[in-house]
Parts: structure tokens; sequence; C-alpha cells
């Protein structure tokens, strides 16, 4: 029997190479590549409804005592007048207190923040970014930060976005092609674009995972904890941010939720002060280009979009971005994905620079003008 002669081992080499080259390419494909609905749990979170009050006036009198007709009575024993007394001087009737606003309406608490129904805006003239409406105030503000000193010295540019919304339905996110799964994928002008936002940011870009809480527009789809820190704002307009397994499920639901992203880190710690460790690789750590998502109080936000790996900017470091965000006032604040995805749109225009031009991503953030 003739033995098979063996192959040189170059030409062994070379095989293994395209083999295992043509494995990598079909499983990119296959989970990266060509989209596929991911399983979603579809849980409603429905929107608390305010306690219902009974006033003074609603409480029902006391049902009076009836003497019948035919039992007949004694005269009444005839008593003095008494002398009238003065009149006494009425007291000064209180002015109502107004009633609060149901949970996630905030139109009585920042009142002075809204007009009366006009709109009016400022689309990038002198490079002004600002809306003003019966349901929204936001404004756009660019600045930089300079690091380093002697020869090192490197500058950032960054955008902060302030936001008011009268009502916690103005705070809406999007899914790419409006799939939720893998592989789905859209620019973040776009997304803002078919959904008329005022601006928006790029998300979680959770479709690059299989785990990590997701929670859009008050619809849990994934449950399954991750590695990543979470981020969550209630329908009542709390944000709150957890450590990668802090949180639950069925916490979430009950305290309502209403949108919830995992990747982080969470940026300030529980007492609004910035964080001396994060939740990340040291090759994440270090200078990028950042999104982020700063909470003042119900009904007030603001998104953060710092430039990166460019030579007019060169990106911020987790520690530069959480005493950012503290020195403006957040006290929670969380990073969302970053790097090429980090993208900031003035409907759909975008206003910042994003690295290599930015990509398309999975999933957006955005602020609408809607009524309740």
């Amino acid at each position: 029997m003739l033995k098979q002669r063996p192959k040189p081992l170059w030409l062994v080499i070379i095989l293994d190479i395209l083999l295992t080259g043509i494995v990598l390419v079909v499983f990119a494909y296959f989970h990266h590549v060509r989209p596929s609905r991911m399983e979603s749990e579809n849980i409603i979170i429905a929107r608390p409804t305010a306690p219902a009050t009974v006033s003074a006036q609603e409480t029902p009198a006391p049902e009076a005592t009836l003497t019948p007709a035919s039992t007949a009575q004694p005269e009444e024993t005839p008593t003095l007048q008494e002398t009238p007394s003065p009149e006494r001087t009425p007291e000064p009737t209180q002015t109502p207190e107004p009633e609060p606003d149901p949970p996630g309406v905030f139109a009585n608490k920042f009142a002075d923040k809204f007009t009366q129904g006009e709109v009016i805006r400022a689309d990038g003239e002198d490079g002004t970014y600002r809306y003003q409406s019966k349901n929204l105030n936001i404004a756009v503000t660019k600045d930089t930060l300079t690091f380093g000193n002697g020869a090192s010295v490197y500058e950032c540019t960054y955008y902060i976005t302030d936001i008011y919304i009268s009502n916690i339905n103005c705070f809406q996110t999007c899914f790419a092609q409006d799939q939720y799964g893998s592989g789905f994928y859209e620019w973040t002008q776009s997304m803002a674009a078919r959904t008329n936002a005022v601006v928006a940011i790029n998300g979680d870009y959770y479709g690059n995972r299989q785990n990590g809480v997701v929670i859009r527009n008050g619809v849990m789809y994934r449950s399954k904890h991750s590695t990543f820190d979470a981020c969550v704002i209630n329908w009542d307009g709390t944000m709150l941010t957890y450590q990668s397994k802090e949180w639950d499920s069925a916490t979430l639901v009950k305290n309502g939720a209403y949108q919830a992203w995992s990747f982080g880190p969470e940026l300030l710690d529980e007492n609004g002060r910035p964080c001396k460790s994060f939740n990340a690789t040291n090759a994440v750590k270090k200078k990028n280009p950042r999104t982020a998502i700063g909470y003042f109080e119900p009904g007030h936000y603001c998104f953060v979009t710092v430039d990166g790996r460019s030579e007019t900017s060169r990106g911020i470091t987790f520690e530069a971005l959480a005493q950012l965000m503290s020195d403006i006032g957040c006290v929670q604040a969380y990073n969302l994905d970053g790097g090429e995805s980090t993208m900031l749109t003035w409907g759909d225009r975008v206003i910042n620079e994003p690295s290599k031009d930015g990509r398309k991503i999975s999933d957006a953030v955005m602020i609408v003008d809607v009524d309740a």
C-alpha cells in the first residue's frame, strides 16, 4: 500500500490560517452582520398613576334622624333669648396649594422653562442650538477642556445638552430599523429624523451583546445580568445607576422602570461624588470619545458628548468625565457607548465631530416634543 506523502509544513500552516479565517468570517456573519431578531421578554411596565385623594367636601355628611309624623311631640318649654354676640371678623381664606403633578409630569415644576405653546428655536446660527416649547427647553453649549502641562498639553472638545421636559414621554429611545435584535444598524441622525427628535445621542449598542438589561419606552426586552453597570430612568423621572449585579428585574418592574441601559460604567457614587474606580478594562479607561447621560432631578437631565481621537480633541478618561459631570451639578451620571459611536444630532444634523465620521449603531436616545 502506498503511503500518503506528508504535506510540507508551510502548506499546512497556510491551510490552517485559511480554515481559521473562513470560520471567523462565518461566525462574524451570523453573529454580527446577518440581522437576527432576539427573543424579547416583552414585559410591559405600566406607568404609575397618582393616588386618589379625597377632599373634605367629598366626606359624606351624617344622615339626619327623622321623627315620624304620627308621633306627637310635647310642647317645648320656652327659653329666654340669648343676647346676640358681636359678629366675628371672618378669617382670611387661604389660597389653596396647587395640586402636585402626577408621576412623570413636570409641567408645573418647571413652568418658567416652557412657553405657552409657541416654539422658539435656534438651529446652529452663530453656533447656538436652542429649542423651547410648551414641552421642552433644550440648549447645547460647546466648550473645551485642557489637560496636561508643558509639552504634553492637549485639549478636548465637549458638548453639554441641558434638557428640561414637561413629561417623561418626551424622553424616548429607538431601535435601529425599529427591530429588537442583533445585526440591525442605523445612523443616529437617521433614527432622529424618522422619530422627529429634537436632539439625539447614541445608546448602549445593546445589539452587540446577548446579555445586559434592555428596557425601552416602558417595555422590558431583556433582563439578563452582565458584567456591565446598569442605568435606569423610572416613569417618575428618577434616574439610578447600579453596579453589575446590584439590581433584579422584579425590583425594576416594581419601581416602574421606563428606560434601562447596560454599558457604563457609572460615573458618580451614591453621594454624587466622582467615582474613584470604574468597572471597565484599562484600554477603555484611556482617553476616548465619550457619550454620557447626566441627572439633576426628575425632569431635568443632560447629555454630554466628548469628541476624541483627533488632533483637535484627544478624548477624555473616565476620571475626567466623572469630574466634569460632578462639576456641572449632576447627582447621577452614566457612560454610554463611545468611540466611533459617539454622535450628537440636532434634528437630522450631526453637530459634533465623530471619530472616523462615526458608525451605524443599534439604538439611540432622544428627546422628542410630544404631548402627554
